[in-house]
């Protein structure tokens, strides 16, 4: 958070998504109540699994690992909510910290970057809510937080098919800053994972430009 909204948080304080209790967007009491373990199954193929990808899908994605929090419902639904429709930007840094718990520890070298917003969102909320998620991830774990990836063209996929949005971000992104990508190790993030397309094209536009190895955390599953 910036100064301003230090400032802000202490004059009016937050209420509890959940509960309406004051003093953070979702209490201690919600928090351990309302986020939900993260989803036992894979991601791509939803075998059961004790990780988010499994062993026969990970050959077919430039991913090497996807953390995922929680499963998008209940407090992480509010919590997401309130950070992409309410313009609270105080949700980033409650995110990232519940994300911060899920994560291994990182090597020093890991460059944190995002999954960038399509510009008519950025300009529609103010700022990229997983800019935002990625630089709290990164103050939290003392790495570097960096953009290396841009959105090409406003798709817009809420309803659509896994394989209308393989579709649809197979040319979404293009690389940025191509000499930190290069022999890289990379965690990329994002809010939510509803198929995976996205998080995989963001993969592989950076495999392409030289990344070493590259990794992926979403708050969410839906």
């Amino acid at each position: 958070m910036s100064i301003l909204e230090d400032l802000v948080a202490i004059i009016a304080p937050h209420h509890c998504l959940r509960c309406n209790r004051e003093g953070a967007l979702l209490c201690e009491w919600c928090r351990l109540e309302a986020i939900s373990a993260p989803p036992q199954h894979c991601y791509r193929c939803h075998k059961s699994s004790p990780t988010t990808l499994c062993a026969d899908c990970r050959p077919q994605t430039d991913l090497a690992h996807v953390w995922v929090r929680t499963a998008y419902e209940d407090g992480g639904e509010l919590l997401v909510g309130a950070l992409k429709f309410r313009h609270a930007r105080a949700a980033a840094k409650e995110v990232a910290a519940l994300m911060a718990e899920r994560l291994p520890r990182l090597p020093a070298d890991t460059l944190i970057t995002h999954v960038p917003a399509a510009s008519s969102h950025v300009r529609q909320r103010g700022f990229d809510q997983s800019a935002l998620i990625a630089f709290e991830l990164a103050k939290l774990r003392s790495l570097t937080h960096v953009t290396l990836l841009a959105r090409v063209g406003q798709q817009r996929q809420v309803g659509a098919s896994r394989e209308q949005r393989r579709e649809q971000v197979q040319s979404a992104f293009r690389p940025i800053s191509k000499s930190l990508i290069k022999d890289a190790r990379i965690l990329v993030i994002d809010d939510v994972l509803t198929t995976g397309s996205t998080l995989e094209a963001a993969a592989s536009t950076l495999k392409a430009a030289g990344a070493r190895h590259i990794a992926a955390a979403t708050f969410a599953q839906a």
